[in-house]
């Protein structure tokens, strides 16, 4: 079962990485690949939604950098099992269509970047219900551009995806389990 489960994540990576690419896609999906094209303006979005919106600003202001702090962590900590080489450095570059960086070529699994993302579109879906379809869809181009420029398996995806939902879901838990109970308990008093 394990051996299918690897081939159809290999059949999947080659369609992502092989198949779909493209010259425009080529030139796109490696900006996703370094924080310094797209950390900025996540930090700007962040305090301008803090500074905004004053209903939310508390929450904000102390979950996001809550759910990147715990879904980088756990990464971090089962990327040190070595437990699946990267893409390019397994596959080789004849095989791999490689427009990532070089780092890490033994510790593929799971994805950080899929982890903090979906972390992110948790926390910022369980505030802005409204909008969380735009967050998410946000998510999945990140988390494609991995696969596209042979940085990780769609499995290595999964499983980081699976961590920052579940910790962005936790942690809009308890959030509200807190300040539910902290406003019924200001209000009988």
């Amino acid at each position: 079962m394990l051996d299918f489960l690897k081939y159809i994540d290999l059949k999947i990576f080659l369609f992502i990485n092989q198949t779909l690419s493209n010259s425009i896609f080529d030139f796109i999906m490696p900006l996703f690949d370094n924080p310094k094209y797209w950390i900025i303006p996540i930090l700007i979005c962040w305090i301008i939604m803090a500074v905004k919106d004053k209903q939310n600003r508390y929450r904000l202001l102390a979950l996001i950098p809550i759910v990147v702090l715990l879904c980088d962590q756990t990464g971090a900590f089962i990327k040190n099992f070595e437990l699946r080489e990267r893409p390019w450095f397994f596959l080789g570059n004849d095989i791999v269509n490689h427009l990532g960086g070089f780092g890490g070529k033994h510790k593929s699994f799971p994805s950080n970047h899929a982890a903090n993302i979906t972390g992110l579109a948790t926390i910022l879906g369980g505030i802005y219900q409204e909008r969380k379809e735009w967050f998410y869809m946000f998510a999945f181009m990140i988390m494609f551009s991995r696969v596209y420029i042979g940085v990780h398996y769609p499995a290595d995806i999964a499983a980081g995806a699976i961590i920052g939902i579940s910790f962005g879901l936790l942690l809009n838990y308890l959030w509200l389990s807190f300040t539910t109970n902290s406003e019924e308990y200001h209000q009988e008093f």
